[in-house]
């Protein structure tokens, strides 16, 4: 598991819930911390911090510690609103979590043993993947910053479908997933240079054939006219 995030925050006064703008202005990202049965609270963070946070790739599969003094939040991260202007974060919604807290998250698939993948290094294959993300269910302390998928036995025209992923202990697919139709995570498929060779080397095989069949008629017709001069 990564290092937990901890980001600083401060709640936000009654005056400041109306100025949104005047707290970006001073640098910081106003928000929301909602969840497990208490009050929604708008709170500031300042955007550095949080700028550095979103650059983790797991930062959305990970619990986070907001921290105030010496009262903290143990959250996850559910939405950032993005200026499309200068993708910057302009504001963020925290859902709080605790360890009893079952919860349904995407987690980023990471993906091993490329270089050494069966298919490919022996069968002329390439490795394509399907998914980046899996959407798995669990309870918070237990949600896994990725999932491992290791390809290394992987052989051309061989998937690894979403049923046969190895999870963590107390991980599971959503229901979403086990309910739904199977489907693969990476396959092993067959390159275009592999299969213009086996589509020519088809060619060939198919031409020899004709020629053989083409040779085989010339000689019975060659046979015949022997046998109508004879008589």
């Amino acid at each position: 598991m990564a290092d937990q995030t901890i980001l600083e925050f401060e709640y936000l006064s009654e005056e400041q819930k109306i100025s949104a703008n005047k707290i970006r202005n001073l640098g910081d990202i106003p928000g929301v911390v909602y969840g497990a049965g208490e009050e929604t609270k708008k709170i500031s963070l300042q955007a550095k911090d949080l700028r550095k946070a979103l650059e983790l790739p797991s930062i959305f599969s990970q619990v986070i510690v907001l921290q105030q003094n010496e009262e903290s939040h143990k959250v996850i991260l559910k939405e950032v609103q993005i200026n499309p202007s200068n993708d910057k974060p302009v504001h963020v919604d925290f859902m709080r979590v605790s360890s009893k807290t079952k919860i349904t998250m995407q987690v980023p698939i990471k993906f091993i043993s490329e270089d050494i993948c069966f298919g490919v290094k022996n069968e002329g294959g390439m490795i394509s993947k399907n998914k980046n993300e899996i959407e798995l269910t669990c309870l918070a302390e237990n949600l896994p910053e990725f999932i491992e998928v290791d390809v290394s036995e992987l052989k051309l025209g061989n998937s690894i479908m979403q049923t046969g992923l190895a999870l963590p202990e107390g991980v599971e697919l959503s229901n979403t997933l086990l309910t739904g139709q199977d489907q693969p995570v990476v396959s092993c498929t067959t390159t275009r240079a592999s299969l213009e060779i086996e589509e020519e080397v088809e060619g060939e095989i198919s031409e020899a054939a004709q020629d053989e069949e083409d040779s085989k008629e010339e000689s019975s017709d060659t046979d015949k006219g022997a046998e109508e001069d004879n008589s």
